[in-house]
């Protein structure tokens, strides 16, 4: 039987529940948290530029049908496209103003839901590679005392985090890994742009996490999203050597039928350093969020018992019953 909430095994409670006694999750938030509050994911944003440049005669019919049914298998490609061809047409503003409409559309009351959620981590940093505000609209609500908000492709914040020695991996600060909408000609998203940020040319990226110390939480990161992760990891083993540096899990949707495969891949991911750990989205879709936060909030709790423990104790008072 395949459970339909996300369970942590018996040996996982004991890292989260270090990591949160010597203050060390990092919370890295993907697409599929984003998408709680309407967001596009990839393939649906893919699929609504091509809508754009063909309303703008930019491309045919035809080309249009064909980046379409691409978006479903290689959305990145699909979206570099469609920036390549909006800037040869000297049009990147179409471009840029799709992206800014598709995620500035946030329900204020599902952005409170969610985040409220993720803030009862209490993490000591966010990282995102989201481009929506979702997470700085909160903040604008709750405001904190210590909190910055570091966007990693402006300019101006590169050099703050330059000059601080890229000690930003603290205070629950928030960072802005491939920037955002409020600055989206910087924004990686297409594949020129990713491939361009992550060569780290200037070491910025590998000074950024040789500072990573701690348990790194993915949260809403797919199957297709993995190379991301493989990179930052690439990035970081560069920076600190032979070793255990950091330890990693992921929690991630996948539908049924992507078990198996799911299985299979877990060995290659785990072969540095990213634990897996999936939840079904069968019934739910990307809702299912709401009580995979609830499971991880109740896992790093250490004043509760863990459900292993719990059951332990019911085997326990049973033998003497018997």
């Amino acid at each position: 039987m395949i459970e339909r909430l996300l369970q942590f095994q018996k040996e996982d409670f004991l890292e989260l529940h270090q990591a949160v006694e010597e203050d060390s999750i990092i919370l890295f938030l993907g697409a599929g948290l984003a998408k709680m509050y309407d967001c596009p994911l990839w393939h649906e944003m893919a699929k609504k530029l091509v809508k754009v440049l063909l309303e703008s005669k930019m491309v045919s019919y035809a080309q249009a049908d064909f980046l379409v049914k691409e978006a479903d298998v290689e959305c990145r490609k699909v979206i570099s496209i469609c920036y390549s061809i909006c800037k040869s047409e000297n049009q990147l503003n179409k471009y840029e103003d799709a992206i800014r409409k598709m995620v500035n559309r946030l329900d204020t009351n599902k952005v409170e839901q969610v985040y409220s959620q993720i803030f009862s981590i209490n993490p000591k940093a966010y990282l995102t590679t989201n481009i929506d505000l979702g997470i700085k609209k909160f903040c604008t609500l709750h405001p904190s005392h210590n909190q910055r908000i570091y966007d990693c492709t402006l300019p101006s914040d590169i050099e703050i985090i330059k000059q601080i020695e890229f000690k930003i991996f603290k205070d629950g600060n928030i960072i802005y890994l491939h920037g955002n909408c409020e600055n989206i000609s910087n924004a990686i998203l297409p594949v020129q742009r990713y491939l361009e940020y992550y060569a780290d040319e200037g070491g910025f990226l590998q000074g950024l996490f040789s500072n990573v110390r701690g348990f790194m939480i993915f949260l809403g990161y797919g199957l297709r999203e993995w190379d991301v992760i493989e990179r930052i990891y690439k990035i970081h083993k560069a920076s600190r050597g032979v070793g255990k540096e950091w330890t990693a899990c992921i929690l991630t949707p996948i539908f049924t039928h992507e078990l198996t495969k799911f299985e299979l891949e877990k060995y290659y991911y785990e072969s540095f350093g990213v634990k897996p750990v999936p939840y079904i989205i069968d019934d739910n879709g990307y809702r299912e969020v709401h009580r995979v936060l609830e499971n991880l909030i109740k896992a790093i709790d250490k004043s509760r018992p863990t459900p292993y423990e719990v059951i332990e104790e019911i085997e326990e008072g049973l033998k003497y019953a018997r």
